[in-house]
């Protein structure tokens, strides 16, 4: 049970099923017709409200107009994280499961409405925001459970990188200290072997000879 718990796998399927879900209910209480209307639903006033977007790009609405670009970008993605994270996943640490698990799911969760949700198909088209912030420095872009999740599952992967490049750089910093410590004793046992004899040990020397 342990060893599945920090496989992360229920992680994957956990995210997506609330994605899916969340996103499933926004539509069925605004209504097909309504997406991106001005409509929503208050949560904490001034701060955080529910509303019906669409966004046929990718995240705050880039390239919108090359929405079959990204369902193959999306695809190809996917399909990569998900194959490096079942060859990798022994090897893994368990924040690297976690973040990998969390950008599975993610691109996944968007994954499905690219493909499906079309104008012609359900009433409206792309990718379904619904998660409305508002910042004191102006509104926040609308967005979704699968863009958070892909957003901090990249966000511990860089956290995790740095972490990374501080302990090789403490441990490049400590070997570099050891080889100049061992170089200097070297040079001092080196000094020691080539300097001549102390005083007490030619007295020694000359007594011997003249009792020879």
């Amino acid at each position: 049970m342990k060893k599945f718990f920090f496989s992360f796998v229920w992680l994957i399927a956990l995210v997506f099923v609330l994605d899916i879900v969340s996103k499933w209910i926004v539509v069925n209480h605004f209504g097909a017709a309504n997406a991106g209307s001005s409509e929503r639903i208050e949560v904490i006033k001034g701060f955080f409200y529910i509303i019906f977007a669409t966004n046929e790009g990718a995240a705050w609405s880039l390239g919108s107009s090359s929405r079959v670009l990204w369902i193959v970008i999306s695809v190809v993605l996917s399909a990569g994280l998900l194959a490096y994270f079942i060859k990798k996943m022994k090897s893994m640490t368990r924040w690297m499961r976690a973040a990998f698990a969390l950008m599975i799911a993610g691109a996944l969760g968007n994954l499905i409405d690219r493909c499906f949700y079309w104008e012609s198909t359900t009433g409206f088209s792309g990718v379904v925001d619904w998660l409305d912030f508002y910042l004191p420095t102006g509104e926040f872009p609308t967005f979704n459970i699968a863009d958070s999740a892909l957003v901090v599952g990249v966000g511990i992967l860089i956290v995790l990188l740095i972490i990374d490049i501080i302990k090789d750089a403490l441990k490049k910093g400590e070997n570099e200290e050891a080889q100049l410590k061992l170089k200097k004793d070297q040079q001092n046992a080196d000094k020691i072997e080539k300097s001549p004899a102390n005083p007490g040990q030619n007295v020694e020397v000359k007594e011997t000879e003249k009792g020879k």
